[in-house]
Formats: structure tokens, C-alpha cells, sequence
């Protein structure tokens, strides 16, 4: 006999239909982008002083006191590339966690994950690299 119920992501969709949230979020990184390029980032690769600037995980200054760097280096960028990559995941994985999950943990997922994967960039990293995007 076959089964005639559709397929997961169908059954989501229907169920919930609008993803909210990961607009939001795609949105918010979008917005952020155009104001570093207004503020002196490259479409290709951007200065490590304007990074910086706008908040990238850095192992000196984040571990100095300035943890906020964490959750803002989920939003931040190093290029078209980069920002076009994180979107285009986040545009396919987020709707599908959304529906699974609804809106308030999708996005408590999304800044648990963010932070986590920042703090184990920190760790791994340490004061090598500076790093942004929630990847």
C-alpha cells in the first residue's frame, strides 16, 4: 500500500507557513553589511580595523571584558562571498528549523548555536584570528 501523506517539509510548510524570523535574521545581516560597506568594508575582503570596529570576535579584546563581541560578530561579514554563503544556508536551514521548532526557538536556537560556535572560535582560535558570521 502506498503512502499518500506528504512529504515532511510539505507537512511543515502547511503547517507553519510564514517563517518570520529567519527573514529577520537574513534581513538584520543584510542591514549590517550595507552599513560596514557605508563605514569603509569591501564587497571582497574587509579590514580588520573595521571588523573590529563593528564588534568581530577577537580573542585580545573579547576575553579583555568585551563578551558582547560574541553576539555581535554573529551579524558581521568579510565579504560579499561570505555574507551571500551564511544566507543562502540560513535561507534553507532556518525555514525548515522555524516550521520544526517554532519562532521564539528557532532563534534561541540560532544565538545559543551563534554564541557557542563564537566562544569555540575563541578558544580554538585564541588571539590568532579575528572572526564574524554565525556559521
Amino acid at each position: 500500500m502506498d503512502d499518500l501523506r506528504p512529504p515532511l517539509y510539505e507537512q511543515l510548510a502547511a503547517r507553519v507557513p510564514r517563517t518570520p524570523a529567519t527573514w529577520l535574521l537574513i534581513i538584520a545581516n543584510l542591514l549590517v553589511f550595507a552599513a560596514m560597506l557605508g563605514q569603509g568594508a569591501g564587497l571582497r575582503h574587509t579590514d580588520n580595523a573595521v571588523q573590529l570596529a563593528w564588534g568581530a570576535n577577537f580573542g585580545p579584546a573579547t576575553k579583555d571584558g568585551e563578551w558582547w563581541r560574541l553576539g555581535s560578530a554573529l551579524f558581521l561579514h568579510f565579504g560579499l562571498l561570505h555574507l551571500a554563503l551564511n544566507m543562502l544556508s540560513l535561507w534553507d536551514g532556518g525555514r525548515l528549523v522555524e516550521r520544526m521548532y517554532g519562532h521564539g526557538r528557532f532563534l534561541a536556537l540560532f544565538f545559543a548555536a551563534g554564541l557557542a560556535g563564537n566562544l569555540l572560535s575563541l578558544i580554538v582560535q585564541g588571539d590568532r584570528a579575528i572572526s564574524g558570521g554565525a556559521s
